[in-house]
């Protein structure tokens, strides 16, 4: 009886799931339908020697364009759009660009071959073609760059190698160096587990200590996976409930095998990102690239999120000499502000921010 019961209850999830798949990105795609002058445009495009895919989506194509770099690395953010982009839409043309070996840019290439040539200089090369692209096609002088997570990282070397490319500059989730990032966030949640008094939770986090690691490697990310989880469970970086999941697997903008070639979804996803991955831990520091910028900077920072913490970009970023700059600070956000606190990250967005860059 109990094994007819777990049958019952497997082929109505496999049911359920289907129907999800079947019935609700034709929904959300149906309804949030774009007519000219609009636009909305998945491509491909031969950017640093691959094919690179780039969704582009707006109410009106003369809208200023804002490039979307996502994080991880290998983390697009291209299978979420549905959940948080389409107010943006109205204000500006938004693309979002799955970076080399990440999505739909994996599957439209050699996977092995890419992983060749995964460097920093190389994706930011990608960055500065994208961007080249993207003023061409819309006939821009300049473009908005978003970064978010290691796109920060990515995104401030782009705005400070080539600023006369970009208008301004918005930081989410900023990220300065690893090592400030990952010290800060493990000491936190040290402080937040022995607040909580388990035991078994203080020992495993002791027990990886002095954190974080000097060096990229398998105990690296051993580590990093157990503070990782522990952040999670204190609310300390990015809390997934089964509703975002549902949502996330609904997307109209993804399919299953393209989905599970995310980090987010898939940890082994971090392999494809091969050196990247290592920079970003040894060697990455936005402080490198200096504190005067020709654009204008914002941050957006959440205040539960230790994977990138407040308080070294809030160093750096009163050092920062530009045009206008302003850092915002959302209550009880993660570190995806824009899916945990979208109403209060929309406000930031599009009526903080937006004004300025309308001048």
């Amino acid at each position: 009886m109990i094994l007819i019961t777990l049958c019952i209850l497997v082929a109505v999830f496999v049911l359920a799931f289907a129907g999800l798949r079947l019935i609700a990105p034709t929904i959300i795609r149906t309804s949030h339908k774009i007519e000219a002058p609009g636009i909305d445009r998945m491509e491909m495009v031969e950017i640093g020697g691959i094919q690179q895919a780039l969704y582009i989506r707006g109410q009106n194509a003369d809208n200023p364009i804002i490039l979307w770099v996502h994080g991880g690395p290998g983390n697009s953010m291209m299978p979420f759009l549905h959940l948080y982009q389409y107010e943006w839409e109205n204000d500006f043309t938004v693309v979002n660009w799955d970076q080399r070996n990440v999505g739909k840019t994996y599957f439209a290439n050699d996977p092995a071959a890419v992983l060749q040539t995964m460097s920093a200089e190389r994706v930011l090369q990608d960055v500065h073609e994208v961007t080249a692209y993207l003023k061409q096609e819309f006939n821009k002088e300049k473009i908005i760059l978003i970064g978010h997570s290691w796109g920060t990282v990515l995104g401030t070397m782009a705005v400070q190698t080539y600023p006369e490319d970009y208008s301004a500059y918005i930081g989410i989730a900023q990220t300065v160096n690893m090592v400030d990032n990952e010290r800060v966030g493990y000491e936190k949640t040290l402080e937040m587990v022995k607040a909580a008094g388990k035991q078994k939770d203080i020992k495993a986090l002791e027990a990886i200590a002095p954190y974080p690691p000097a060096k990229y490697g398998p105990s690296y990310l051993a580590a990093l996976m157990t503070v990782r989880t522990y952040q999670s469970k204190y609310g300390l970086s990015i809390n997934m409930d089964l509703g975002n999941i549902i949502s996330i697997l609904a997307t109209p903008y993804y399919s299953l095998r393209e989905l599970k070639n995310t980090a987010i979804v898939n940890q082994n996803a971090i392999d494809n990102q091969g050196d990247v991955l290592r920079f970003l831990v040894e060697e990455a520091d936005i402080r490198n690239y200096g504190v005067d910028y020709q654009v204008p900077v914002y941050y957006i920072m959440g205040e539960n999120d230790y994977n990138s913490p407040y308080l070294p970009a809030k160093k750096f970023f009163d050092e920062i000499v530009a045009p206008d700059k302003q850092i915002f600070f959302i209550p009880d956000a993660d570190h995806l502000p824009f899916l945990s606190k979208k109403a209060e990250f929309d406000c930031v967005l599009l009526e903080e921010i937006a004004p300025k860059l309308a001048k």
